[in-house]
């Protein structure tokens, strides 16, 4: 039985939306449209004739649906495939995984839904085009960097919201993924690694393996002191869907959070860029709530001013073995000075060696620009997020940003060799722009992903097993290699992947393993994805309704909103 619970603010858009549908009337869609949702021929469309005459057609299919209804019952009255059903014994077969999920209940058994048109028109999107799938005897080694970043699935809300969906391009799949919180085990200290696995939603004779990384955690109270200096785009763009006021709304909560020993400075940049606020202790919180609330906007957008300005104001108040912190607030707009993105990055990445890590926050569509903030959070070895409402910004900045200051993992990277003779091939699902070459894995040169206290990643494979796979047998091996911020030394741990840790069954799985491959199919579908297979929206939004409430029960509002678009 599922709980009653309040509905949330897209729950009632979503509301709104299908009264609204519902009292425009559906004959006309589908006269326009040519097809039904299962994109077979109206037959309104084509006439009350041809619709009379398909009368006796409509109940022969209606008895054969009924007895295909029966055969399938039956079906799962005697499915008993699994590893349950077969404990201890070394036959095993995970391929069958994926044979079971239609008699599972399956994941999505529906048939796709018509394509939407979402391509980005403004170019504000890098498209960095879609991992394909790789014969395992031709390269076995999946390389790439951990990345904390956000930012696309908040993107995505900003669209559904308003209405439309978003942009191919601007679609990051791990960055959905990433948006939601795992039960990993925590380690000690650096990071941990742990792996499970499923049939998969692409492909019924695919699996899904998850790979979750888990930082350690640090309390608040036990991390060292902060040096923070906010740098915050007061350019008239920023006037814009009241921009800058929550931009003010977030740098306030975040200000409250702090301990007595931080340190706040705040610059704004416009025209030129200046110091509102010199480094002030965080305990002195009533000066600290007024040079924010001072903030206004004029002027065009000289993000090179203001990070050079920002920059040094930071390496001013460094604090040696402490947590030193640029926090970057903006719609990316980037007009005068210095306004190409690369050479933007270039400018910190001296700091960001030094210890002068950067955090990105994006707020605003529209001329929003994406790539900027995400390559400046990626030279400043810090993480990109967006914020589009005040339930994010206290999200954001109240609960994970001062948690998550201390960085506990640099440069960490991620390799996994599959075995040829288990793994048929396999594909990433995402991390497109995070590869890194097979070779470098431990070239300690290359820059990599940095994570803090507490953060979590995830990723996903989607693997063609070779007949005859067993439980016992050896899917591959992970390994993680990161640099201790505090000892400056490498380190590195490893897991080893057999089959047995594939479910045969969907619902056999763990509640955010379905959690993290139904936000992955999400995305798959908003960037129309040729690996996609059938999954629709409506189907996303029951797997993630079924998964309870919180943030789960907003993704399936957020795919019920997509239907529509």
């Amino acid at each position: 039985m599922t709980a009653k619970r309040a509905l949330t603010p897209l729950a009632l858009l979503l509301a709104l939306t299908m009264i609204a549908a519902a009292c425009s009337g559906s004959t006309d869609t589908e006269a326009s449209d040519g097809q039904t949702e299962t994109g077979e021929e109206s037959t309104e469309a084509s006439g009350a004739t041809d619709a009379e005459a398909s009368l006796p057609d409509v109940e022969e299919e209606a008895m054969e649906d009924e007895e295909e209804a029966m055969e399938d019952e039956e079906a799962m009255e005697d499915d008993s495939a699994g590893f349950d059903a077969v404990a201890g014994d070394e036959a095993a077969r995970v391929t069958s995984a994926a044979d079971s999920a239609e008699a599972d209940g399956g994941f999505f058994p529906e048939p796709v839904e018509p394509e939407p048109d979402i391509d980005d028109p403004s170019g504000q999107f890098q498209d960095y085009g879609i991992r394909p799938f790789v014969e395992t005897s031709v390269d076995p080694l999946s390389t790439f960097a951990l990345d904390v970043d956000t930012a696309s699935y908040s993107i995505a809300r900003e669209f559904l919201v308003n209405g439309s969906l978003p942009p191919r391009e601007s679609v990051r799949v791990e960055e959905y993924v990433n948006s939601f919180d795992y039960d990993y085990r925590a380690p000690s200290e650096g990071l941990n690694v742990q792996a499970d696995g499923g049939p998969s939603p692409f492909d019924q004779d695919n699996v899904i393996v998850r790979v979750g990384v888990q930082a350690e955690q640090v309390a608040n109270a036990d991390r060292p002191d902060a040096s923070l200096t906010f740098v915050v785009d007061t350019s008239g763009s920023m006037d814009r869907q009241n921009r800058l006021e929550l931009v003010k709304s977030s740098l306030s909560q975040l200000a409250r959070e702090l301990g007595r020993n931080d340190s706040v400075a705040i610059v704004t940049y416009g025209d030129t860029a200046r110091v509102i606020l010199p480094p002030t202790a965080a305990n002195d919180i009533d000066t600290i709530l007024d040079a924010i609330d001072s903030l206004r906007t004029d002027g065009s957008t000289n993000v090179e001013a203001g990070l050079q300005v920002g920059y040094d104001l930071a390496n001013e108040s460094f604090l040696d073995g402490g947590i030193n912190r640029v926090v970057l607030a903006s719609d990316g707009v980037a007009n005068v000075g210095l306004v190409d993105p690369d050479g933007l990055a270039s400018l910190i990445r001296g700091d960001a060696d030094r210890g002068i890590h950067l955090v990105t926050v994006g707020v605003g569509l529209g001329d929003f620009n994406d790539v900027l903030l995400e390559q400046l959070a990626n030279q400043g070895d810090g993480f990109y997020a967006y914020v589009n409402d005040e339930a994010e910004a206290s999200r954001l900045f109240g609960d994970e940003l001062v948690s998550t200051l201390l960085t506990v993992a640099i440069d960490g990277k991620i390799q996994v060799e599959f075995d040829e003779n288990v793994v048929e091939q396999y594909r990433l699902i995402g991390f497109e722009n995070r590869a890194v070459l097979d070779d470098d894995f431990r070239n300690d040169a290359v820059d990599a992903g940095e994570l803090g206290a507490g953060h979590q990643v995830t990723a996903l494979y989607e693997l063609t097993l070779r007949p005859g796979v067993d439980a016992g047998d050896q899917l591959g091996v992970v390994q993680l290699r990161w640099e201790d911020p505090e000892e400056r030394n490498v380190r590195e741990t490893r897991l080893a992947l057999t089959a047995a840790i594939i479910e045969d069954r969907w619902n056999d799985t763990a509640d955010d393993f379905r959690l993290a491959v139904t936000a992955a199919a999400f995305a798959e579908i908003l960037r129309d994805s040729p690996y996609r297979g059938d999954v629709s929206f409506d189907q996303v939004a029951d797997e993630a309704g079924a998964l309870g409430s919180g943030s789960a029960a907003e993704l399936a509002d957020l795919a019920r909103l997509a239907s529509f678009g």
